[in-house]
């Protein structure tokens, strides 16, 4: 909850915390006190110290906890900054200057069909499924976009783990119609260790490109709970000029530099 309420406060990019006792310190800017504990309720004052902000940040939760509602409302002048509404089969959350997002997933014929989308912006609805031999499914339609693409997902060779067998080696393949990106996406990774992945590939739409990354530690190519923190380093150049290379590094929390 901490995360997401530094995230509204936009004074830096990455939020610090510090907390002592029932206080907590959010960058060197914001100061949070609880006024009010029970429960099914929480309530924090903010003050914001750079900008002169005073705040309320009230969280509401199910017995439960089967729902969760967060918010910050600014005090001077009253306005809602950041709502935050979490359920079981998806998440709706509003930042002010940055509108809408929200997500939904539901099972559905022995898969998962899952809703994404941001007002104003994209929204993609998708479907997951996967067969006995672990090749992976997930056709997808975007808007405004409209275009549709099918991801399919295949373990080329496995690796035990202690009890579990987990991928080593997999090929994906990412064919798009319509759009802006019309073509095809393919990646082959490697997977030596639980924490370490490796990767490379081409996506063949209107801009050829080829590119390359290494992932450690908590990534989305590792899994999203392996290990507290993770780092990404990817490599992209266009395939008819390989000199105009440019490189990524993303960190676990999603800031990116």
């Amino acid at each position: 909850m901490i995360s997401r309420i530094s995230a509204c406060c936009k004074a830096w990019t990455i939020a610090f915390e510090c907390q002592l006792g029932p206080v907590l310190f959010v960058r060197d800017t914001t100061i949070l006190v609880p006024v009010h504990l029970s429960k099914q309720h929480l309530l924090w004052y903010g003050f914001d110290r750079k900008n002169g902000l005073h705040s309320l940040c009230p969280a509401v939760w199910s017995k439960h906890r089967r729902w969760l509602s967060m918010s910050m409302i600014s005090l001077n002048p009253i306005s809602c900054s950041f709502l935050d509404l979490q359920f079981p089969n998806g998440q709706l959350t509003y930042v002010a200057g940055e509108g809408v997002t929200g997500s939904a997933f539901l099972p559905a014929f022995g898969g998962l069909l899952q809703a994404q989308g941001r007002l104003p912006g994209n929204t993609k609805i998708s479907y997951f499924y996967k067969n006995m031999w672990g090749t992976r499914f997930s056709p997808g339609i975007q808007l405004p976009d409209k275009s549709v693409s099918l991801g399919i997902l295949q373990p080329l060779a496995w690796q035990r783990v202690g009890l579990m067998l987990r991928p080593a080696i997999q090929m994906s393949l990412t064919p798009t119609w319509g759009g802006r990106d019309t073509g095809c996406k393919a990646e082959v990774i490697y997977s030596p260790q639980e924490k370490l992945s490796w990767g490379c590939g081409c996506s063949m739409t209107n801009e050829p490109r080829a590119f390359a990354n290494v992932s450690l530690g908590r990534s989305k190519s590792n899994g999203e709970h392996t290990g507290r923190s993770g780092l990404v380093f990817q490599v992209e150049a266009p395939v008819e000029n390989v000199r105009r290379a440019s490189f990524t590094v993303q960190l676990n929390s999603g800031v990116e530099f």
